[in-house]
């Protein structure tokens, strides 16, 4: 059955009532309300499963499992022009690469790291390539994946379900795709050493990230990963990864790291000496030195005083005891 790239409200309606339970109507009102709000599907499963924002526990867990939330979100973000880019350049770059390495689409190993609902697996698939599909395994998104990779006829040919999370550790994928994945976990950091880990030297990871977006109607998204904003490519250089190539219409959304046998100081002085990377790392860091001033100045007035003077006291014995 060829494979339907969801865009209208009808056919995302048309496509979770086929693969889901839930009534015609309910459906028709959540697609409605995630396309004026986004967020709005998990913001509520964030109130029934009790979970308290930006912060993983037992509760956040359970929504994953449990949830259906994502599936509207994803369906329905998905469908925005400004996301089907991120796919349509990362398959510009696949193209690019497999063209450089004399490989013919079927012979490009590609895993997808979080697709979800499985609309960049299907993507690719249509496009000629075959994939590795990963994400929260029995959930109800992952779930509903697997009946629309066995509707359209791709499962188990075309689309290959990754159950055993060490198996991807072994470098044996050219491509690894992970679009708004990261802000997520508890752990980001051990997240990046494994794509490192799933990639082929010379391969290539194709990321998104939003480190900065914890906001009211992202529950999920992790306020102890803040302090990662902006710091994605020397966080991937650490992993021996490079930046190698990024979206200019959306900045840095995709982002491309190449995988090498090792780096060099050169390859450092490169990642610094772009304007972009160096511009986004200094303003995010001078929003935190705002911030913290904004706090200092909440401080009541005889506390600032009694600290410039305790600072300044401190700072004359020093003086003192060098000079004697």
């Amino acid at each position: 059955m060829p494979i339907e790239t969801l865009l209208t409200y009808g056919e995302i309606v048309d496509e979770i009532v086929k693969f889901t339970a839930l009534p015609q109507q309910e459906v028709e009102y959540r697609v409605w309300m995630e396309a004026l709000c986004l967020g709005w599907n998990v913001t509520k499963d964030a109130k029934h499963f009790r979970v308290t924002p930006h912060h993983y526990d037992d509760k956040m867990q359970q929504l994953y499992q449990e949830g259906d939330g994502f599936i509207f979100e994803t369906l329905v973000y998905w469908s925005r022009p400004n996301r089907q880019r991120w796919i349509q350049q990362a398959l510009e770059r696949i193209h690019f690469y497999a063209e450089k390495n004399n490989l013919k689409p079927s012979e490009v190993e590609i895993i997808v790291f979080g697709d979800g609902t499985g609309n960049d697996s299907l993507y690719l698939v249509k496009h000629g390539f075959n994939v590795y599909y990963f994400d929260v395994p029995g959930s109800k998104t992952y779930d509903f994946a697997t009946k629309r990779f066995e509707h359209y006829g791709v499962l188990g040919s075309y689309i290959n379900i990754v159950s055993d999370y060490d198996s991807c550790l072994s470098g044996q994928y050219n491509i690894v795709i992970s679009f708004e994945v990261l802000e997520h976990l508890t752990d980001p950091l051990s997240a990046i050493k494994d794509i490192a880990s799933m990639l082929k030297v010379s391969g290539i990871a194709i990321i998104t990230e939003s480190f900065a977006g914890v906001l009211e109607c992202l529950p999920t998204h992790l306020e102890s990963n803040v302090k990662f904003a902006s710091k994605t490519p020397f966080l991937f250089f650490q992993n021996k990864m490079l930046l190698s190539w990024y979206s200019q219409e959306r900045l840095f959304k995709p982002m491309e790291f190449t995988k090498l046998e090792k780096t060099t100081i050169n390859d450092f002085i490169a990642l610094l000496s772009d304007y972009n990377v160096s511009k986004s790392y200094l303003s995010t860091k001078l929003r935190l030195f705002k911030h913290l001033g904004k706090r200092i100045l909440k401080f009541p007035f005889w506390f600032l005083s009694i600290l410039w003077m305790s600072l300044a006291w401190a700072s004359s014995r020093a003086y003192v005891t060098d000079n004697k």
